[in-house]
């Protein structure tokens, strides 16, 4: 059956709903680029890739070896984190982490290059989290703690430093977890439940930038789920909320909510 067959990230989303510090992320998100061995939300503070798994906290971002899993070791580690670190995203051969003031990117260890910060985009303090697909980030700003802004913010990270593509506040009255598949962005969006939007990206021929601009599915929105972070992957979306997880089928939409 579909919805037992990412068991592993189903217990990863359980951990997001536990709290902010215990959660998992993935290579690429939902339409990862090759290479990933977790599956997680953008509330993440760890993420696997490859051999090695990631964790990041406020004094600093650590790889550890996780070839042999009974006997992990520290593989290198990174200390000029921010000091309000709230997320960790893995992509390509970059990790993205969200603090309340702006997005960081950072190499990921080789044989050749070191962990370290290769390029960050600033924005005014609010609440991070994080989702890339495509070259294309997606930036969720809250103010539930009382400063910052509720927007959206589309970034683009071809080159090591985020360029903003845009900032989307129609639509949006909180957002906070989110996750992308496809043409379909995912949000979790306060007490206006979870929140669907139809992505189109197109790239100017003359200087080769993206825009993307985004249409909000209402009709397939669910405004009585209120939810703290998602994963959506291959067709199936685990949505963590106060109560429990819950499952959807969005292969087709409107979803299909998987009964127990």
């Amino acid at each position: 059956m579909k919805h037992i067959t990412i068991a592993s990230a189903l217990i990863g989303l359980i951990m997001i709903g536990c709290g902010e510090s215990a959660s998992s992320s993935s290579d690429g998100g939902s339409s990862a680029s090759g290479g990933g061995t977790g599956v997680g939300g953008s509330m993440a503070r760890f993420a696997i890739s490859g051999d090695l798994l990631y964790t990041v906290n406020s004094r600093s971002l650590q790889a550890f070896d996780i070839s042999q899993p009974a006997d992990p070791i520290i593989y290198e580690r990174a200390y000029d984190v921010p000091f309000d670190v709230e997320t960790l995203y893995s992509y390509k051969d970059r990790l993205y982490i969200g603090s309340k003031t702006g997005l960081y990117v950072y190499s990921k260890p080789s044989a050749t290059k070191d962990l370290d910060k290769i390029g960050e985009f600033g924005h005014i303090r609010s609440n991070d989290p994080v989702v890339v697909q495509d070259d294309i980030a997606y930036v969720t700003l809250n103010s539930r703690r009382g400063d910052g802004a509720n927007e959206l913010q589309i970034l683009d990270v071809t080159k090591p430093s985020p360029t903003l593509i845009k900032r989307q506040r129609a639509y949006l009255l909180s957002p906070g977890g989110l996750g992308i598949d496809g043409k379909t962005l995912f949000i979790c969006d306060g007490k206006e439940g979870l929140k669907l939007f139809d992505v189109n990206r197109t790239i100017n021929p003359d200087n080769n930038e993206s825009n993307v601009t985004l249409t909000f599915n209402r009709a397939s929105s669910l405004p009585s789920l209120q939810c703290y972070d998602l994963i959506p992957h291959k067709g199936l979306l685990l949505v963590s909320h106060e109560a429990s997880v819950s499952q959807f089928d969005y292969t087709h939409l409107p979803m299909v909510e998987y009964k127990k």
